[in-house]
């Protein structure tokens, strides 16, 4: 273990000392050109000994990684599974219960608006009788006016609520979140729409300057590359 963070630290050190040596190489003559691919192909063999130093480790520790995560998830799943089953049933029973709870409310209010339609129309007609029993044309006449009124008013029934019988559980609680379907991909507004790039890319690297998509540019970018010393 000792022989290996000795290693670790050796190879750090002089990765470290890289970008100084890039920097203080001004690439102006042939011979600080070939000295550039030089230092280039010393970086790859510094890049391939750092993977021998570290990849061993990097391997272990991702399969500690993946066992541990395998086994939370093992740990989990059950748990979701039971989680997703009971927060159905809470919406479920909640829009059951909204449901009971609005046709109720709605029937009492279609009651109310009755019973004030029927009391209404028995005003009218009680100034209707009243005014059929008494001999005088012009109180007979006023009362008529009156009933006329009472029954073409507006029925004034009381607004009914009907309150929810869901019982309250603390640290449950409900939300909306809004989602969408897409019932038609001709009419989504080009806004909406994102450009495939890597469908795009693959044509690109296949086709290079033969790739003719409407409203694309393709163009190449020169890299180099070093190979091993």
């Amino acid at each position: 273990m000792a022989m290996a963070l000795v290693e670790q630290q050796k190879v750090v050190e002089l990765a470290l000392t890289w970008p100084q040596q890039a920097n203080a190489l001004v690439i102006a003559t042939p011979e600080t050109y070939v000295e550039a691919g030089e230092m280039l192909k010393g970086i790859k063999a510094l890049r391939k000994e750092i993977d021998a130093t570290f990849d061993p480790i990097i391997k272990a520790a991702h399969a500690a990684h993946v066992e541990a995560n395998g086994q939370k998830k093992r740990a989990e799943l059950p748990l979701a599974e039971a989680e997703t089953i009971l927060k159905k049933g809470l919406v479920r029973y909640d829009a059951e219960q909204e449901q009971l709870r609005r046709a109720e409310e709605l029937r009492l209010q279609e009651l109310a608006r009755q019973q004030a339609e029927a009391q209404q129309l028995a005003e009218a007609a009680f100034l209707e009788a009243q005014a059929n029993a008494t001999t005088n044309k012009d109180e007979a006449d006023q009362l008529r006016r009156e009933a006329e009124t009472v029954f073409e008013q507006p029925i004034a029934a009381p607004v009914v609520i009907v309150e929810r019988t869901t019982p309250k559980v603390a640290g449950i609680s409900y939300r909306e979140v809004w989602r969408f379907r897409v019932t038609d991909p001709t009419k989504v507004p080009r806004e909406y729409l994102s450009i495939d790039e890597q469908k795009i890319g693959g044509v690109v690297r296949a086709l290079k300057g033969s790739t003719t998509i409407a409203g694309i540019e393709v163009y190449a970018e020169k890299v180099a590359s070093a190979g091993s010393r």
